[in-house]
């Protein structure tokens, strides 16, 4: 004997009813039980009815809808040539419902006939369809017995054994049908055993026949490693155990029925999930055996949660206090989700489902009036919008660090955990958090757990050069980080006047028109909105400007969850509070900070500064080339070039910025010779730094950068007498940051065949760091560090660093 149990989805039209027909008729090979929920949607209908029913509202559309799609399925059917009997009667139906209008009160024993009306249709139907077999009708009602209320009952194997025999045996037949989600109580009423609980009454038909096996056949291919609704990498599971099965229905898998696996997991009755619309694909087995040896097999959560918790002095200490919390929420049939005390035994805290909140607040308000009127209790405190995610594998015992990495993953969602709990067998760990952030929490967790494909969401500001030849790295590189398991989408593209943000990512190729059509404008709110509907794990804001405004901003950024990537040195050479408030508002929202660009371009300075540093290294002294565009320029003068002539060839070349000034006032230099100076501990601000400009202060200061380079000219005579004194000591001009005894200064310097930055020109830069674990010899870090080219392989790298991993 087989039970195969078909669901709403797979009997929602005339094409889904015959599928299950010839699916039934391919597999009939012995004795078969099929359990049949109602068409798909129609239990909702008949739900919706009775509610306004009840309240007095108008439902003749709702009626007319629900006969009109019954008449049709009734009428498909008998066009294809099969003849329907037992057909329910509708005006039953109608009769009750007008019953419940007139009261205004709907019992729940009436609710229970109205809404499980629907499985009728679907025995009716099938019965036609697989009428060459002489299916036998099963009446649930004589073959399941249940106890509890009417609306969500429970069955019972040991009762409901000689009522499948007696059924059987009156009619045998190779098929049976019978319609799901019912039974009767000790009375013979009519008794539903909870939404969606057609899985249950198969899994209790299964136990009662003593069944080879009971599949349930929905629209998926089995039971997946997540909810692949949202989780799009979820994967399926091929093997579970009871166990697992029961932990993961219980904290919100779709797939089953909480109380489905009881029934089978006693009666060692192998249950099988199938896809009705992919018969031939392979499902997944709960069983005895869990079939392999995965640490985690699933991770499941459960949504719109409330947790109430009880404390005060009467608590601690007092036999039978948690036993009258649960006694009184039993006695009003509130359902316990998770449960957790603290260990002084101060306090008591448990979920359970937010439509149950003010019946559970109720029940023990009442329960403990007098140890509250006492102030033995305190009031009971409540907390809504929660949301329980839960990893299940019966072999997370063996392994050490699961949990760890589960708390990790949490906080690298931006979760706070607000309880935890974890079953003595260890095969199952939970917390509860916001339920505003389940999405997300599930989403890293998975990634961490099972794919292993971290996910980096950018959002770039600034689109000059460096910002333009990042977005075109990013798009070389795709190949690059696909194999290595790592997602990077572009989603959010921002100048000074406009932003654009696509949900699908940003096109590498036409990005540039779409933000010239874009009618919104940047702001931090609309990014944070951005991220939290599109459930973004990972956002990593990318500035590539030199906007002091956006620097000011960075403090909002990491409070919004970003982490940020910087090549715009404006933040790191601002006051010293704000240097220090960003690193704690980093550390504090853990996000990460990145700057590596800020000094060397592409070079690895502030890797190996921080590292050196780190490892408890002092400084001693500094000294660099750390401009890209001056080391190029000072080697022109050095080949023999005038200082315009060395100048405008620099500016032609792409090397300086578009107004020369800006790199010959030195002020860039001093910006990036105060971050190293900061990060060696130095307290520093950049007013501190010594800088001696290269053309003389005031130089044409208000001139145009045209007229600038016209007057240039009249300081050639000047400078080259500069560059000649250096050759006839043997040295040559280089324009050099230096750090010594805690006092800064850049400018220019006439350095030996000896010195470290001799030979440094031609747009390289150049760094000498001499310390304590590096004396007498400097190290020398040394490279290219001027372009668009390698300043954007710098943010790339930063950007990388950005995965926790």
């Amino acid at each position: 004997m087989r039970v195969l149990k078909f669901g709403g989805s797979s009997l929602a039209n005339y094409e889904c009813l015959s599928k299950v027909a010839s699916l039934v008729k391919s597999q009939l090979k012995s004795e078969m039980l099929l359990v049949l929920s109602a068409p798909g949607g129609m239990t909702d209908s008949l739900v919706e009815l009775a509610e306004l029913a009840q309240d007095s509202q108008p439902f003749e559309t709702q009626w007319t809808a629900l006969v009109e799609r019954s008449d049709n399925l009734k009428q498909e059917v008998e066009q294809a040539g099969f003849e329907i009997l037992n057909w329910p009667d509708f005006s039953q139906l109608q009769q009750k419902l007008s019953g419940v209008a007139l009261l205004g009160l709907c019992p729940d024993a009436v609710k229970a006939f109205v809404i499980s009306f629907g499985e009728r249709i679907s025995v009716a139907l099938m019965q036609a369809l697989l009428v060459e077999f002489k299916p036998t009708y099963l009446d649930a009602t004589q073959c399941i017995s249940s106890q509890g209320g009417y609306l969500d009952a429970v069955a019972s194997v040991s009762a409901s054994k000689e009522g499948f025999k007696l059924q059987m045996s009156q009619a045998p037949s190779k098929v049976y049908i019978m319609p799901g989600f019912t039974a009767s109580n000790d009375k013979g009423e009519l008794t539903t055993l909870g939404r969606n609980g057609s899985d249950y009454s198969a899994a209790i038909a299964a136990a009662s026949v003593e069944a080879d096996v009971c599949q349930i056949w929905t629209d998926v291919d089995g039971v997946y490693s997540a909810d692949p609704r949202f989780i799009t990498k979820a994967v399926k599971i091929d093997n579970l155990s009871y166990k697992e099965a029961m932990e993961l229905s219980y904290f919100g898998a779709k797939v089953l029925h909480p109380k489905t696996i009881l029934p089978c997991a006693k009666a060692s009755v192998p249950c099988e999930i199938k896809n009705t619309h992919n018969p031939d694909a392979p499902g997944s087995l709960i069983s005895d055996v869990a079939g392999d040896d995965k640490t985690v097999k699933a991770l499941s959560s459960l949504e719109d949660l409330a947790m109430l918790t009880v404390s005060g002095p009467g608590m601690k200490g007092k036999v039978g206090m948690a036993s009258r919390v649960f006694d009184a929420l039993a006695k009003d049939d509130v359902s316990i989700v998770l449960i957790t005390q603290s260990s002084c035994e101060f306090s008591i805290s448990f979920c359970v489902h937010e439509e149950d909140l003010q019946l559970a607040l109720n029940a023990l308000e009442q329960a403990l009036e007098l140890e509250s009127k006492a102030a033995l209790i305190e009031p009971i405190q409540v907390r809504k919008d929660l949301a329980i995610v839960t990893l299940v594998g019966d072999n997370m015992k063996a392994h050490k660090g699961l949990a760890a990495k589960f708390f990790g993953s949490l906080s690298q969602a931006q979760v706070n955990i607000v309880a935890i709990a974890q079953d003595s067998t260890e095969s199952a760990i939970s917390a509860v958090i916001d339920g505003e952030l389940c999405n997300d929490a599930v989403k890293v967790c998975h990634e961490n757990f099972f794919t292993h494909i971290p996910s980096i969401d950018v959002f770039l500001l600034g689109c000059g050069l460096v910002g333009a030849e990042l977005v075109k790295q990013l798009e070389k590189q795709q190949a690059w980080l696909e194999k290595r398991n790592i997602k990077l989408n572009l989603y959010g593209v921002a100048n000074s006047r406009k932003l654009l943000l696509d949900k699908e990512g940003v096109s590498f190729t036409n990005w540039q028109g779409q933000l010239a059509d874009s009618e919104q404008s940047f702001d931090i709110a609309t990014l944070e909105k951005f991220v939290k509907q599109n459930h973004l794990i990972n956002p990593v804001i990318v500035d590539c400007s030199s906007s002091s405004v956006l620097a000011d901003q960075y403090l909002s950024y990491f409070e919004a969850g970003f982490h940020v990537v910087a090549a715009n040195k404006k933040a790191n050479t601002s006051s010293q509070a704000y240097y220090h408030e960003l690193t704690a508002s980093s550390l504090k929202n853990n996000r990460k900070f990145l700057y590596e660009t800020n000094v060397g371009a592409g070079l690895p300075v502030l890797d190996n500064l921080q590292l050196l540093f780190g490892a408890g290294d002092e400084l001693i002294s500094f000294s660099g080339i750390l401009s890209g565009s001056l080391s190029y320029m000072f080697g022109l003068l050095e080949d023999g070039l005038t200082l315009s002539q060395a100048t405008q060839k620099a500016k032609d070349s792409g090397f300086t910025e578009p107004d020369p000034r800006d790199d010959l006032s030195g002020t860039d230099v001093a910006r990036k010779l105060l971050i190293v100076a900061r990060e060696s501990g130095l307290e520093l601000e950049l007013s501190d730094i010594e800088v001696e400009s290269v053309v003389p202060e005031g130089f044409c200061e208000e001139c145009s950068v045209e007229e600038f380079m016209t007057e240039l000219p009249k300081l050639d005579g000047q400078f080259n007498d500069k560059v000649k004194a250096a050759a006839s000591e043997g040295k040559v001009l280089r324009y050099v940051g230096t750090i010594k005894d805690g006092h800064c200064k850049v400018g220019i310097e006439a350095v030996t065949k000896e010195h470290a930055l001799n030979d440094i020109r031609d747009g390289e830069n150049a760094l000498a760091i001499l310390s304590q674990y590096y004396q007498p010899k400097p190290f020398v870090i040394r490279g290219y560090g001027a372009g668009a080219e390698v300043t954007a392989a710098g943010v790339f790298a930063d950007i990388l660093k950005t995965l926790s991993r």
